[in-house]
């Protein structure tokens, strides 16, 4: 142990013998306060991204955001979601008792679906997701836009000529 910084101990690598390691040169204070014993919380998974070498399976690679880290967990739940809001059908529920007649019908409660709701900020458009959305619209992914008004010079700018 050559210095100490702030209540931290370095330790040089040439310092360690090779029956020893790095751990057993910390200083036990510092080895009880930094060196915790790890528990597995519940209900979590164990993070580790996409194997590419397995070929490119979309599906199987946004499945993996759920195990990547924070905001690709959320986003990973975010599309199982959606999945979920776009697999369901009113005649995947139980018939109410309650039930307006209409929907009692086998047919009719297949057809009804989610209704998707896609809100964005305005300045997605002028960073590159204006195409996205716009293919989501084409092909009837999403049902209602809600967008802020924040900058609508963004949407003009964008149609008068591209970005850089």
């Amino acid at each position: 142990i050559n210095a100490e910084y702030m209540g931290i101990y370095l330790v040089k690598e040439e310092m360690v013998s090779k029956e020893s390691s790095i751990k057993d040169c910390i200083p036990a204070k510092v080895r009880e306060a930094i060196l915790k014993e790890s528990t597995v919380t519940p209900g979590s998974s164990v993070v580790r991204g996409y194997d590419f070498n397995e070929g490119l399976d979309y599906g199987k690679l946004f499945a993996t955001y759920k195990a990547c880290g924070i905001q690709a967990t959320n986003l990973g739940l975010a599309i199982d979601q959606i999945n979920q809001m776009i697999k369901w059908r009113l005649s995947d529920e139980p018939i109410a008792k309650d039930e307006d007649e209409e929907l009692k019908d086998p047919e009719k409660r297949a057809n009804v679906r989610c209704t998707i709701f896609l809100g964005y900020t305005s300045n997605m458009i002028s960073c590159g997701m204006r195409e996205i959305i716009r293919y989501l619209c084409e092909h009837k992914m999403v049902d209602c836009i809600v967008s802020t008004a924040g900058g609508i010079e963004e949407d003009i700018i964008k149609c008068l000529a591209d970005s850089y």
